[in-house]
């Protein structure tokens, strides 16, 4: 393996601890973490995006979005353009928790590659945005799958 995919290992690794203790200290289950970090990516949406998304039911989704509420994190308001709709924000709060917790890595991790030569800065943004669109295939490759041809644990060994 080359030397930048083991790093990518060890970043995604790093990612799911980081994640883990942004939870802890927001006082959120994973779950609702992931909503909330779908609410943020998409500044807002309605309860059945969130369950498309989640690929959750909206009893579930509903269940999710009480909880994230409750908590202050994200509020209910209403549909800019259609009454009978209702759209979920995260809060002011919630975000300049998350932002707290994100910032200072973002920025060392910024100042690194402006510290760099402009084509090491492209050679990077080159590196990531391949990996990125990887990802991005591998996702899609594996939602196309059909789960009943995926062999079972047993077949695993």
């Amino acid at each position: 393996m080359h030397p930048a995919s083991a790093l990518l290992r060890q970043i995604l690794v790093l990612n799911a601890s980081l994640e883990f203790e942004m939870r802890r200290a927001m006082r959120i289950n994973e779950t609702d973490f992931q909503a909330l970090q779908h609410i943020i990516a998409s500044r807002s949406m309605s309860p059945g995006e969130l369950a498309t998304r989640m690929h959750l039911t909206s009893a579930a989704v509903t269940t999710i979005i009480d909880r994230l509420e409750r908590a202050g994190h994200v509020q209910r308001t209403a549909h800019p353009t259609d009454r009978r709709r209702r759209l979920v924000c995260i809060t002011p709060q919630a975000m300049q928790e998350a932002m707290e917790h994100l910032m200072p890595m973002i920025m060392e991790s910024d100042a690194s590659v402006k510290n760099m030569e402009p084509e090491a800065q492209q050679a990077v943004v080159g590196y990531l945005r391949a990996t990125t669109e990887a990802i991005e295939r591998r996702i899609r490759k594996m939602r196309e799958t059909d789960p009943s041809s995926a062999p079972t644990p047993d077949e695993l060994g």
